[in-house]
């Protein structure tokens, strides 16, 4: 049986796509095509959830999985591990997570909720934990991309309100500039941490395997001669 969640511990909601070909990075498939693209997912994938490590007495590290008829749960543990699972519901990006974050805190009655998703394979436990402490004294912590987005966003339940996620230009430069002034809007505090670089393009990959440590992503750009 995969883990139950339990009250009262801050939520750690990973965004994913369980790896399947033809389901993942389309932008990044297009230049790669899908088996490449499949391949450094896996790997992005591997690498962040190594990063983050599974729950503690203090996190609670959930992964909400995009739902596919196709996937076994033994392919979800293959995936994902031990850590705890729950389908995304909702039409749009901002449905999902305002769902998402709406029962952490209302019936799983979490202390604060922190996003992100599987693009910034680097991100690492310690920053997540930082922007946890961050959230003691902020209403609100987001983690802006260099593209416009953002890799990362938390609240304490105190704090939450579901139009933060509404009328949200979503893939656009635009997401963190319009989440941020909903934000400002509502007179909240909001901490901005370090701008990081989302994986989307063939650049950016390029990128991550020039200054990245050592992991399986870097390690499959080794295998394709992209990087020495």
């Amino acid at each position: 049986m995969f883990p139950v969640t339990t009250r009262g511990r801050q939520k750690l909601l990973v965004f994913a796509r369980h790896p399947e070909l033809g389901r993942v990075k389309t932008r990044l498939a297009a230049e790669l095509g899908h088996e490449k693209t499949l391949a450094a997912y896996r790997a992005m994938l591997a690498d962040l959830l190594d990063a983050i490590g599974g729950s503690d007495a203090d996190t609670e590290v959930e992964i909400m999985w995009t739902a596919s008829p196709e996937v076994t749960g033994d392919e979800l543990r293959v995936s994902f591990g031990h850590r705890a699972l729950a389908m995304q519901a909702g039409a749009t990006l901002g449905d999902r997570l305002s769902i998402a974050f709406s029962e952490r805190i209302f019936f799983h009655e979490a202390s604060k909720v922190i996003a992100i998703g599987t693009d910034e394979p680097s991100l690492d436990r310690a920053l997540i934990d930082h922007a946890f402490a961050l959230l003691d004294s902020c209403d609100w912590a987001i983690g802006p991309a260099t593209d416009g987005g953002y890799y990362l966003l938390g609240c304490r339940a105190a704090s939450f309100f579901p139009e933060v996620f509404m009328d949200i230009d979503w893939g656009t430069p635009r997401v963190f500039g319009e989440t941020c002034d909903k934000i400002h809007a509502t007179m909240q505090s909001l901490v901005t941490l370090p701008a990081r670089r989302d994986i989307d393009f063939a650049d950016d990959l390029r990128h991550h395997g020039a200054v990245a440590g050592p992991g399986r992503l870097k390690g499959l750009l080794e295998q394709w001669g992209w990087i020495a």
